[in-house]
């Protein structure tokens, strides 16, 4: 069946016996509410394109120090009374996946194969294939199998998904649940999404085409049977809300696994973090565009360029960077090794750095100036301590924040102050300088040092004095 709306607007309106003019008028605009889509042919797109879906099973070693009670005591008397019967089991996974290239290479999730140590890549017709990892690539959570096929495999054809509308109709196929090969229609409901937890180097496309669990790693298609994403995650607090990899992002990155067995990207060496109104005001910045410094990676790029604390990144290669999460998935599309041109305000002055990008190292480096802000009672209600470091050196350390004042939604007990409006703070009475200067109600930049999981980081933080 053709879907064509202008022709069942047109009945509608003549039904509804509305003027000429208001016809005239939804016709003239009618463009704007999308075009036409021809699904009547979609059973046979299914037809063709099943063969080259598949269903992905693995295997892994069991965990056997998990603690099987809680108790150490009745774990091990269950392990005695059962013995093996009373093991961990090994883990079992599924997932879904596709034919990349007809010789045999299958496209998936790398969360989907992670910590696997056997891997079955499984057709519509239930014929089997041990699989084996060409490589993958964690920040992207793709990964690229290879199977010994016995034949000359289907494959789907790669579309461009910068092409790709809000509102065009998409399939998603995949094995969800476990329950077989599985297809679900609907809508590219978003692009460029930034999914938190999911990493800065994608722009997700956000479906509502129905996704499960088992269907990570399958494609998410155009209705010319064309591949436009890798379904990956669903929002676990919404329903109809799945995220999909854009397939220009997985053609780039699969076939640096396919030629290189693993992905080369470009590295800064800086951690930034968002500019938000309150420290745009502080910074006396027109816009909250841009990434703002928080700490500098020692001996990296960014250091050796002349990169600083609480520079403001404008630009990368004269393109502008709207947000924080711009910057890290730009610098990752180029290649280690070439030149990147930064445009920096600095001191309310813009200046251009060019910076030789390094590559992503393996180890956690750590990050210069590491320390943690905040500031005193009076003014901002917290108290302080200074804590004696080696070298007669001394740091200044959030002890206490009261509840209810104007640090307590941005400040953290053990936070570090580092610096107040630019100025260094290194000693108590650094701060205690810096806290006379400040007016009543006047908004405050304090660069502070907090411990993470991940280690220290550096962060910005407006607040407005007493």
């Amino acid at each position: 069946m053709k879907i064509d709306k202008l022709n069942i607007l047109i009945i509608f309106m003549s039904i509804m016996k509305l003027s000429k003019f208001t016809l005239f008028i939804f016709i003239l605009f009618f463009p704007l509410l999308g075009t036409s889509y021809d699904i009547s042919n979609l059973p046979e797109l299914i037809d063709k394109i099943n063969p080259a879906v598949v269903r992905i099973e693995t295997t892994g070693e069991p965990n056997n120090e998990i603690p099987l009670t809680g108790d150490p005591f009745f774990d091990d008397f269950f392990k005695r009374q059962f013995g093996d019967n009373f093991k961990s089991q090994p883990s079992v996974g599924l997932g879904s996946g596709f034919v990349y290239h007809k010789s045999g290479l299958i496209v998936t999730n790398y969360h989907v194969i992670d910590r696997a140590s056997e891997i079955e890549v499984v057709f519509i017709d239930d014929k089997r294939y041990k699989a084996e990892i060409v490589g993958f690539d964690k920040r992207t959570d793709l990964a690229l199998l290879s199977i010994n096929a016995d034949k000359i495999l289907s494959e789907i054809t790669l579309g461009k998904s910068k092409n790709i509308k809000i509102g065009q109709w998409v399939v998603a196929i995949g094995n969800p649940l476990g329950l077989g090969t599985t297809v679900t229609t609907g809508i590219v409901s978003a692009k460029g999404r930034y999914v938190d937890g999911l990493g800065t180097y994608v722009d997700f496309i956000q479906t509502d085409a129905a996704l499960n669990k088992g269907n990570s790693g399958g494609p998410l298609l155009n209705l010319d049977g064309q591949l436009i994403g890798v379904n990956t995650a669903i929002a676990a607090r919404g329903q109809g809300i799945g995220f999909a990899i854009p397939s220009d992002t997985v053609y780039e990155i699969i076939e640096q696994i396919r030629i290189n067995g693993k992905v080369a990207r470009g590295w800064l060496g800086v951690q930034v973090q968002s500019i938000t109104d309150d420290i745009a005001e502080s910074l006396k910045l027109e816009s909250t565009n841009g990434a703002l410094v928080a700490a500098v990676v020692v001996d990296s790029p960014a250091e050796v360029a002349g990169i600083s604390q609480g520079d403001v990144i404008l630009s990368i290669n004269n393109k502008s960077i709207i947000s924080m999460e711009d910057l890290p998935r730009e610098v990752g599309r180029l290649k280690p090794g070439s030149i990147a041109k930064l445009g920096i305000l600095r001191n309310s002055k813009e200046i251009i750095i060019e910076v030789r990008l390094g590559e992503i190292p393996d180890k956690k480096v750590l990050s210069k100036n590491n320390k943690k802000t905040n500031l005193s009672r009076g003014k901002f209600g917290f108290d302080v301590k200074e804590l004696e470091e080696s070298g007669n050196n001394f740091k200044v350390i959030i002890s206490k924040i009261y509840p209810n004042s104007q640090a307590s939604p941005k400040l953290m007990v053990g936070d570090q102050i580092l610096e107040i409006n630019r100025v260094k703070i290194r000693s108590l009475e650094d701060l205690n300088k810096e806290l006379i200067k400040i007016n009543k109600k006047q908004s405050c930049l304090f660069l502070i040092k907090r411990k993470s999981n991940s280690g220290d980081i550096s962060l910005y933080r407006s607040i407005k004095s007493n």
